[in-house]
């Protein structure tokens, strides 16, 4: 299979997760650009990039598609087995999604929030266990927790994604200013509402 585009990767993604969520068993590229706002000839195009060949007159089987698009980009397995997470970072932001339900639904699910203050993690209340950032090194591979969620100060980010690299995590998502240096294997998603802005600001001028 050919290299798929960043840009398409991420547009497929979301048409996965959109189709999660479809009540009818069928859905046209027309009906995925009225609830997207890309354009229905992109939609088919990013769809032929992983050689699905599904479609009819009257649209794709939405489970069907769902599936290759999953399996195209390797996430088949997650969806099925399921991917533990953390929260490194328990301020406002962190303690904001402590709230273990915005997962329901999907395969990604809370084990563990850590922070370099324990009074946090001693007041702050979630349905799963808070502790020190000192132990984990120790708790990330107990628990089997691949990805991270980090929200830690800018200054702190990079110390604790080196943490987080030598606990074995494989993904990072980075609400964080900075930019973060990862060795290959590791991926970064940055996701800071500042970076977020710009990207809208770019977009709004082309």
């Amino acid at each position: 299979m050919a290299i798929i585009p960043e840009p398409t990767r991420r547009r497929l993604v979301q048409i996965a997760h959109l189709l999660s969520h479809q009540k009818s068993t069928r859905i046209t590229s027309m009906n995925i650009e009225s609830l997207t706002g890309w354009s229905s000839s992109l939609i088919r195009k990013d769809i032929s990039m992983i050689h699905y060949n599904g479609g009819v007159s009257n649209g794709y089987d939405v489970k069907d598609l769902r599936r290759a698009i999953c399996e195209a980009l390797n996430i088949a397995q997650t969806i099925e087995q399921g991917v533990n997470c953390c929260i490194v970072g328990l301020g406002k932001l962190g303690a904001a999604l402590l709230e273990n339900s915005i997962f329901t639904g999907t395969p990604f699910k809370l084990v563990a929030g850590f922070d370099t203050n324990v009074n946090r993690t001693e007041i702050l209340s979630a349905p799963f266990p808070l502790y020190a950032a000192s132990k984990m090194e120790s708790v990330i591979p107990e628990l089997g927790i691949a990805y991270a969620i980090l929200t830690v100060a800018d200054d702190n980010a990079q110390r604790m994604a080196n943490i987080l690299v030598s606990s074995n995590i494989k993904g990072i998502v980075n609400y964080t200013g900075e930019i973060l240096s990862v060795p290959q294997g590791v991926v970064v998603e940055n996701v800071s509402p500042i970076t977020a802005m710009n990207n809208l600001s770019a977009m709004l001028a082309e």
